[in-house]
């Protein structure tokens, strides 16, 4: 059969039943997505929080070996000066070169690296009684160990503890040095 003879072929669409099936499908798929995607995203939002303070820990534990120089981290909720509160670590934190070893930003103290505030709903507080963390030369943190709280709502299932231990050296784990889930309250 020659191509210019062929019938024309009936255009089909879809019917009503059909794309009522094809949509329930869908929007049976999404219910199911939506709660996952949100833990996702929560869980996500606190392992980024911990690792971006790990990182800066291990900043200024590097800084304070390189420079030869106490190195201090401290919360701050204006980028320039500590706030000197142990639960406000949320509204941002500066890493500092502590000259007078007070872990408060003097004039003339070099600023390092400042972190801003944290997305809404994340909270980040330390050990109480420590509103800062000095490194001194040798790389050690003065004082014992600290742990931070890094927490997203009331939820526990997706928090982390970002543990700092005198020697220095800090890790991030799910659960507190005590083997407690990491709690914000």
């Amino acid at each position: 059969m020659d191509v210019e003879n062929r019938p024309p072929r009936q255009v089909r669409g879809l019917t009503l039943v059909e794309l009522i099936t094809t949509l329930a499908v869908a929007g049976v798929s999404l219910a199911l997505l939506v709660p996952t995607w949100s833990g996702l995203v929560d869980r996500s939002q606190v392992t980024t929080t911990a690792n971006q303070l790990l990182t800066a820990l291990r900043y200024a534990r590097n800084e304070a070996v390189n420079r030869n120089r106490t190195i201090s981290l401290c919360p701050s909720a204006d980028g320039k000066r500590c706030s000197g509160d142990p639960f406000g670590w949320q509204h941002g934190y500066l890493v500092f070169e502590d000259r007078d070893g007070d872990r408060k930003r003097a004039a003339g103290e070099d600023l390092l690296r400042v972190q801003d505030p944290l997305p809404t709903g994340l909270r980040l507080h330390s050990t109480a009684g420590r509103p800062a963390v000095r490194f001194r030369s040798d790389g050690a943190a003065w004082s014992t160990n600290t742990t931070f709280s890094v927490c997203l709502g009331d939820q526990t299932t997706h928090n982390r503890a970002v543990v700092l231990l005198g020697t220095g050296r800090a890790r991030v784990d799910r659960r507190t040095p005590d083997n407690k889930p990491v709690s914000c309250s």
